[in-house]
């Protein structure tokens, strides 16, 4: 039987060339249906490899999964298909000098 769970995940932003000296992350927490906390590691993986654009530099940014910050086994029975990966929390993190998905776990306690 599979189960519902929250994952609070890091992704990091890296422009390149790199023409500011900030630095942006995002937190999200997503809904994950699986069978235990292993198999949610692995769906998070395979569903968010990295995603190159063209940005408004003239550059190219890949955004990346940094971290995955914590899983959370929902309690709640929740029986909707369309709720498996779906985001429910988001934000983004903006340094104004390069940083380190360490650095920004640290600063914002991210994995508290």
């Amino acid at each position: 039987m599979r189960r519902i769970y929250s994952a609070k995940l890091l992704f990091e932003s890296i422009s390149s060339p790199s023409v500011r000296s900030d630095k942006i992350f995002e937190e999200r927490i997503i809904l994950v249906r699986a069978k235990n906390r292993r198999k949610v590691k692995e769906i998070i993986k395979h569903s968010f490899p990295e995603d190159n654009f063209d940005n408004a530099d003239g550059g190219q940014t890949t955004t990346k999964l940094a971290a995955i910050l914590d899983i959370f086994e929902l309690v709640d029975n929740l029986e909707e298909e369309p709720l498996h990966l779906i985001e429910v929390y988001s934000r983004h993190l903006i340094f104004d000098k390069e940083t380190s998905a360490e650095e920004a776990i640290e600063a914002y306690s991210l994995d508290q």
